[in-house]
Formats: structure tokens, C-alpha cells, sequence
């Protein structure tokens, strides 16, 4: 679960992804190592509901007026040829919403003057309309006007957000219109994939081709993106005057971090009490995880996370995405002294010299399905102590699309994966445990 987008080929195609291969599924490349259950940056702010109305009348009697609205409004009612202007004034108790980002480092949410100010992957600044209002002066940025109505996504775990956020909000799938790689995708969001074959969302193209035309003829409010080296996405979308937010959540060095990237497509949605509300409830599961590894008091398991391709072993970084994963949960991670956010080559000397006693492997690649895979390409793993006593992973197919939208399913299969005696009888559902 480490690139935005992993479209379903076939063996034979998979040298046209082998940057994904080991910047993405070994590591993923990130901006900052954090502590994962430790909030390293809080920025709140609390929006209050209020509304204010006139009362004017000729005779006694009650209206109710409902408190969803934030802009105050004049009614003008007639009733038994009696003229009532109501100009109630009252204050609405509201839920507090508050624009929290605790793991991640990319993006901020924060309200000025009544507006939301989203902040991107980019260090863009775009400034969220609620529809029928006018933009406000002296705020630059680009304009947004929410809640959107027609949005074209750029990867399969962007889906998996707006998948996640359905469950709160089952009308938001209604609002995609486009997916790029939408055709050449396995889905396993049976909802996604039929409307993709009905053609009500259009496959738009390949990340490093959209086809813009396409895009064009979809009238976005919004194109979700990220962003990669040597990509002209973002300078093509400004000259055809289409809005876009960078969703790099895939540079995110801890699950959490990643899972919070939620927040920031549900904003332009205006779900945000649910994005806040699904994050506390992902959250909150992750730390009962932890804390159950914790109070077992278990041997620390050593873990290898590594890859190799053509005689070449790529290895998660001591500051990445898996590493940091892994020492979430109580692993000992193998190449922690290697002091980098990505992936890094070594030969099979050192690979050997570093996991020989590993208690588990993971392979991270779903390309695979068998160790004879995996040791003929370098037979010297077999001298690994995961590798004699089975205990080697790979990754299952639904692991970037599902994996992500359960994303605390995926880290409690990694725990059950390290911690077997803990979870006696239970499998994994996002990883494959590899066979002879």
C-alpha cells in the first residue's frame, strides 16, 4: 500500500513499473519521519452556526426555522391574506468542527473569515465557496465553490477515500466523473467498476497522458492529483483554467498520516464532521492495536522489508513508510540504521548479513505467489530464517484500493503477521503468506 496508483497488469508488463516498484511499494518517498501515535501538529479552529432573523407580526403564532443555514435571510410568509415578515433572531447550538491535522505534513485546513483555506501537497493556497456566495476580497487563491459536483480522480486510493466517506455519505460517488487509469484498474469497489463499464464515470487516461480533451468535456469543479517527477499535470490543468488540489498522501511516511489525507478530500465536499469522525474511529482502533502489543509483552519480532528485481535489492528505508509501520508496532526493523525516507540498493552480502535472523519477511509486490518466486531470482534467501520457517508475505492484489480504505485492517494484519501468538487462528486479508 505505498503508490497512489496501481492499475492491474500482467506479468509480462511489469517492467513498465519498475519505479513504482521500488520508490512505491518498497517505501514510498516522504518529507518527514514522525512518531505515529504521537501528534507532532495540531491546528484547530471551531466554526459556530449562527443565524439571525426579524420577527414582525400581527397576531400570535410560532414558526420553526430550520438552524442548517449559516447566512442570515428574510422570509416573507402570507397567511389568511395577513402579511408576516419573520426576521427571527436566534443562536443555533452547532456541532464544533475543528480543522485538525495531527500526522500529516503536507496539507493544513484553516478557516479565515468564515472561509476555508485549504493548503495543498504543493504549498498552493485555495480558498472554498460556499455555492451563491461571492469569493472574498483581499484572499488570494484559487477559487474553489463547494460543496463540488463534479470531480475527476487520479488514483485508485483517492477512490478509497471517497469509497470510505460514503459510508456517511452514499450520494458522493454521484459527484466523480472522471478516473485516470479508471479502464486499465482491477476494481474491487463493485460500484466503482460498474459505472466505469456504464461509462457514467469516464476513464480519463494514463497519469503521465490524461486525456484532456476528456477532462474538458467533464466540467470539473475539482481534479484531484498528484504528483511526480516529470509530470506537466499541474501546469496543463492552470493553462485550460481548471481547478486542482495535490493529494500526494502516498509521500506520507506513517499509516496514519496517509489515512488523514481523508480530511482534506472531504472538505471540498463539505463532509468534514464525517471525515473527522471516521479518522477519530481509524484512529482510535490503531492505538487499541499498539496498546493489546503492548500489555502482551511478546519478544520483539525482526522484520525485512525488501525487493529484488534483476539481481538488485531495493529495501525500505530506515525512515519510511514500512519502517516506520513496523516500529509502530513493536518490530525491530532490520535496516533502521539506514537513514533514508525511501528506498535504498544493497547487495545480497548485506541483505543477508542484516535479515538471516529475521522472524518475517515481507515481499512487497502482489506479482508473485510463490517463495520459489522470490529465490530464483537470489537463492541465498533461503538461508533467511523467515524464508525456512515460512514465514514470507506478499502482497494480496486488493491491497492498494481495499487496503487503504481499511486501513485498520491492513496495520492488524501486519500485527497479526508479527505477532502470530497473539491473534491465534486468524489470517490476513491485505498480505498473502507464500507457499513453496
Amino acid at each position: 500500500m505505498d503508490t497512489p496508483s496501481m492499475p492491474s497488469w500482467t506479468r509480462g508488463t511489469t517492467i513498465l513499473l519498475v519505479a513504482f516498484l521500488v520508490a512505491g511499494f518498497i517505501a514510498g518517498i516522504a518529507v518527514a519521519a514522525i512518531t505515529p501515535l504521537t501528534p507532532s501538529r495540531t491546528y484547530a479552529t471551531t466554526l459556530t452556526n449562527t443565524q439571525t432573523t426579524t420577527v414582525t407580526k400581527a397576531y400570535t403564532t410560532t414558526l420553526t426555522q430550520p438552524s442548517t443555514v449559516m447566512r442570515a435571510h428574510t422570509t416573507t410568509l402570507t397567511l389568511q391574506s395577513v402579511v408576516v415578515t419573520q426576521t427571527i433572531t436566534t443562536s443555533v447550538p452547532h456541532i464544533p468542527l475543528t480543522f485538525e491535522v495531527k500526522y500529516s505534513r503536507q496539507f493544513e485546513i484553516r478557516l479565515v473569515d468564515g472561509y476555508k483555506i485549504v493548503r495543498d501537497a504543493l504549498n498552493r493556497t485555495l480558498i472554498l465557496v460556499p455555492r451563491g456566495q461571492q469569493p472574498p476580497p483581499g484572499l488570494n487563491g484559487v477559487v474553489v465553490y463547494t460543496p463540488v459536483e463534479r470531480v475527476v480522480l487520479m488514483s485508485a486510493t483517492q477512490v478509497a477515500l471517497v469509497e470510505r466517506l460514503r459510508e456517511h455519505a452514499p450520494w458522493i460517488l454521484d459527484r466523480v466523473v472522471g478516473i485516470m487509469w479508471g479502464g486499465q484498474y482491477e476494481w474491487y469497489f463493485e460500484e466503482v467498476a460498474e459505472r466505469l463499464s456504464q461509462g457514467v464515470i469516464r476513464d480519463v487516461g494514463p497519469d503521465y497522458s490524461p486525456n484532456f480533451e476528456e477532462i474538458v468535456t467533464l466540467r470539473p469543479d475539482l481534479v484531484i492529483i498528484y504528483t511526480f517527477p516529470g509530470s506537466d499535470l499541474p501546469t496543463r490543468l492552470e493553462e485550460l483554467g481548471i481547478p486542482y488540489v495535490v493529494d500526494n498522501e502516498y509521500l506520507e511516511t506513517t499509516s496514519l498520516g496517509r489515512f488523514e489525507w481523508i480530511k482534506l478530500i472531504a472538505t471540498f465536499f463539505n463532509l468534514d464532521e464525517e471525515a473527522y469522525r471516521i479518522f477519530s474511529e481509524v484512529e482510535g482502533e490503531v492505538s487499541r492495536i499498539v496498546s493489546d502489543i503492548k500489555r502482551a509483552g511478546l519478544a520483539q519480532p525482526v522484520a525485512c522489508w525488501f525487493m529484488v528485481y534483476r539481481g538488485v535489492v531495493y529495501v525500505a528505508g530506515g525512515q519510511s513508510f514500512p519502517a516506520n509501520t513496523l516500529a509502530m508496532l513493536g518490530a525491530r526493523y532490520a535496516f533502521s540504521d539506514l537513514e533514508s525516507k525511501g528506498s535504498v540498493t544493497i547487495n545480497i552480502e548485506k541483505l543477508l548479513s542484516s535479515c538471516r535472523d529475521a522472524d518475517v519477511v515481507v515481499y512487497p509486490t502482489s506479482f508473485i505467489s510463490s517463495v520459489q518466486d522470490i529465490l530464483s531470482e537470489a537463492p541465498e534467501l533461503g538461508e533467511i530464517k523467515a524464508f525456512r520457517e515460512g514465514r514470507v508475505y506478499a502482497y494480496a492484489p486488493t491491497i492498494f484500493q481495499l487496503g487503504y480504505y481499511d486501513t485498520e485492517g491492513w496495520i492488524r494484519d501486519l500485527a497479526i503477521i508479527l505477532y502470530p501468538n497473539l491473534y491465534p487462528g486468524q489470517t490476513t486479508t491485505y498480505f498473502i503468506r507464500l507457499g513453496g
